[in-house]
């Protein structure tokens, strides 16, 4: 895995803007919780988890190099996504990850130990999709890409927990005045499905009876079918009346 690592940063020195890096939080919703994307960089014993990422080429418009940052680390193609932040301290680097020090030496790795070391200024991407019609793939310079709980945030290397934070904090200022639940959850969904992610993106509990109430009498959802699954009681199957295009402002007119 190193040794992918290495050609990356061999082929991107001469290319890439320097200290100029692209973060992506790809987020999607299962089993009523709300996950994130992340890579793991395996060196020894020691492994790094991080959110999707990569660098800017010179001659490589901004939008598609994160979507080529984006195939790259996760195999995925042709997203929807927005640019949420800059995170840009004096002190953001890869010098004093556990995976520098262990799996590069200095002299013939001294390039690569050079750029890691580097200060970097990092424009950070949000994308939200559908859990259900993604599917991760192998790629070439990650050990994987996999689905991790955003409650376990404190997993993650670098300042990646708090470009998490910080989109999550999106989630929540824009979650009103943009389809966000709308495009987590599939076309058909429950009454608890919902709750489970307004929840998570509030980071709080929500009282399920008056929950039900209040977004019910807003209009926005239509009843499609009944699960009689036989996995656990019959509950009502709805889907937003305006599809992808729903937005909560009037749920939050009432107030949860």
């Amino acid at each position: 895995m190193l040794g992918n690592i290495r050609k990356y940063i061999e082929s991107l020195e001469e290319e890439a803007i320097p200290q100029l890096s692209v973060n992506c939080v790809i987020m999607g919703f299962h089993e009523r919780t709300l996950k994130v994307v992340v890579n793991k960089i395996i060196a020894g014993e020691n492994m790094l988890m991080v959110l999707p990422g990569g660098y800017v080429k010179q001659r490589e418009d901004l939008t598609d190099s994160v979507e080529r940052i984006i195939k790259e680390s996760t195999g995925l193609e042709n997203m929807l996504f927005k640019q949420f932040a800059v995170f840009g301290k004096a002190s953001r680097s890869f010098a004093n990850e556990p995976v520098l020090k262990a799996g590069f030496q200095s002299g013939s790795d001294q390039l690569v130990i050079d750029w890691l070391s580097k200060r970097f200024i990092s424009l950070c991407y949000i994308a939200l999709v559908d859990y259900h019609t993604i599917e991760l793939k192998a790629t070439e310079y990650f050990e994987s890409a996999q689905w991790l709980s955003v409650d376990r945030v404190e997993k993650l290397d670098m300042n990646h927990a708090d470009i998490l934070r910080s989109a999550r904090q999106f989630l929540l200022k824009e979650m009103p005045y943009t389809p966000i639940a709308s495009n987590l959850l599939p076309p058909q969904f429950t009454l608890p499905d919902l709750l489970a992610l307004m929840e998570s993106i509030l980071s709080r509990k929500i009282d399920r009876p008056n929950f039900r109430r209040k977004i019910l009498s807003t209009g926005m959802l239509e009843k499609v079918d009944v699960d009689n699954s036989g996995k656990r009681r019959p509950a009502d199957i709805y889907r937003f009346k305006y599809g992808k295009n729903t937005a909560l402002m009037e749920e939050f007119k009432f107030g949860f």
